[in-house]
């Protein structure tokens, strides 16, 4: 089949790791012909939404011009995912859609919530029974407190206790080295999309790109 490299931009490590997933899903499951391949050294980190927001004005100039490039962003405390597009991407009125090239995916509420939705493998990998973690992860307010909510009062061992955030931080020094090795070994997201429709909405997005 023929392939389509891209440019790709998270805000995060874990949602990094999240793209390389999609990215391969993609080319196992394309339903339009063509395999989305990842250029050489992408996604890049570019460590929190502000700085992601601040590349909008170049990367949709590159999707006009039919590059293709993959966002991916918390929805965080947007209203919804179509209002925090709109004020990322200004668009003149006669305009309906972004270009095609652009992939613009959005987790509700942030990236954990799809990671929480395999939760079997989250528990597993974890070691912390899954009962522990919600069931409808896409309805949190706040799902990286949730995860490390479960894991300071579930947790037991140093890992753990590692994944958790000092006095000055928001999470600990392990955290997005676990979070990215169980995304790169054990996510299925097939199966987390059972759990989460905005993951689902992004796997449907791109089988057909």
């Amino acid at each position: 089949m023929p392939e389509r490299t891209c440019y790709a931009y998270a805000e995060d490590a874990p949602s990094c790791a999240v793209i390389r997933r999609l990215v391969e899903f993609q080319g196992a499951h394309s339903t339009s012909g063509v395999v989305l391949r990842l250029r050489a050294g992408f996604p890049e980190n570019k460590h929190g939404n502000t700085n992601l927001k601040k590349m909008i004005p170049a990367v949709s100039n590159m999707a006009k011009a039919g590059i293709t490039v993959f966002i991916l962003t918390d929805l965080d405390s947007a209203v919804c995912a179509s209002e925090l597009i709109k004020s990322w991407v200004p668009m003149q009125a006669e305009q309906r859609e972004m270009p095609a090239s652009f992939l613009f995916r959005i987790a509700v509420r942030e990236v954990e919530s799809w990671l929480i939705a395999d939760r079997d493998a989250l528990a597993a990998t974890l070691g912390i029974p899954k009962s522990n973690f919600s069931a409808d992860p896409d309805s949190l307010e706040d799902p990286k407190a949730h995860l490390l909510g479960v894991i300071r009062a579930k947790g037991a061992r140093k890992i753990h206790r590692d994944m958790l955030p000092g006095l000055n931080s928001r999470i600990g020094p392990e955290y997005n080295n676990v979070l990215c090795r169980f995304v790169k070994d054990h996510w299925d997201p097939e199966r987390a999309a059972v759990h989460s429709a905005s993951l689902r909405r992004a796997l449907e997005a791109l089988k057909k790109l």
